[in-house]
C-alpha cells in the first residue's frame, strides 16, 4: 500500500508544480491577451506639409513662388536668398497688395504672412540681381532655399507657426492633423 500512496503524493505534488507554475505565467499571457489588437483595410498615413520652389528667370530677376504639394495639411512658408558678396539682390513683393511677402532683419528670411492651404501656391516673390561689374554676368549663382512647417493651434484656434519645430515632433504635429482631417 506505501507503494500506491507514494506514487499518489508524487502525483499529487507534480500537479501542485505544474499549477504553480502555469499561475506564475498566467500574468504575462493575459497581458498579452488585453493588448494584442488585429485590424484589417487601409488608411493613408499623411505625414504633413510637404512643399516645393517654383523659379523662372527673366532679364537677371528670379520670379518665386511655393507650391504646397500636401494633400490636406496647410502650412506656412518662408524663403532665404543667398548670393556672393560682388551680387546685389533686391526682393520684391509681387502680390496685389504688395504685402503678402514680408522681410526679417532677425533672420534675413522672407516671409509669406498668409497661411498657405494644401495645394495652392504663394505669389510670387521677385528676386532682382545685380551683379557688380567686374562681375562676369554668366559665372555667379543666385540660391533661394524655401521652408515650410505645419500651422499649430492654439487653444482658442489661432494659428501659429513654429519654426523651430524639428523633424520628430513635426511627424507628431502632422499626424494629429492627418487624423482630424480623415474624421
Amino acid at each position: 500500500m506505501k507503494k500506491g500512496a507514494g506514487r499518489k503524493i508524487i502525483f499529487a505534488m507534480s500537479a501542485a508544480a505544474l499549477c504553480m507554475a502555469g499561475a506564475l505565467t498566467i500574468e504575462h499571457a493575459s497581458a498579452y491577451f488585453t493588448t494584442y489588437v488585429s485590424a484589417g483595410g487601409s488608411q493613408t498615413v499623411h505625414l504633413g506639409s510637404q512643399t516645393t520652389i517654383h523659379e523662372e528667370l527673366s532679364r537677371m530677376t528670379k520670379h518665386v513662388s511655393i507650391k504646397n504639394t500636401s494633400q490636406i495639411n496647410d502650412c506656412f512658408v518662408r524663403v532665404k536668398v543667398f548670393a556672393g558678396k560682388d551680387v546685389d539682390v533686391v526682393c520684391k513683393d509681387k502680390s496685389e497688395s504688395g504685402r503678402l511677402w514680408t522681410y526679417s532683419r532677425q533672420d534675413d528670411y522672407w516671409y509669406y504672412s498668409p497661411i498657405l492651404p494644401a495645394g495652392e501656391s504663394t505669389e510670387i516673390l521677385d528676386v532682382e540681381v545685380s551683379p557688380q561689374e567686374e562681375l562676369d554676368r554668366d559665372s555667379f549663382n543666385v540660391v533661394v532655399i524655401q521652408e515650410c512647417t505645419p500651422v499649430i493651434y492654439d487653444e482658442a484656434g489661432n494659428p501659429s507657426a513654429d519654426w523651430n519645430t524639428v523633424y520628430a515632433d513635426y511627424q507628431e504635429t502632422a499626424g494629429v492633423q492627418g487624423e482630424e482631417a480623415d474624421r
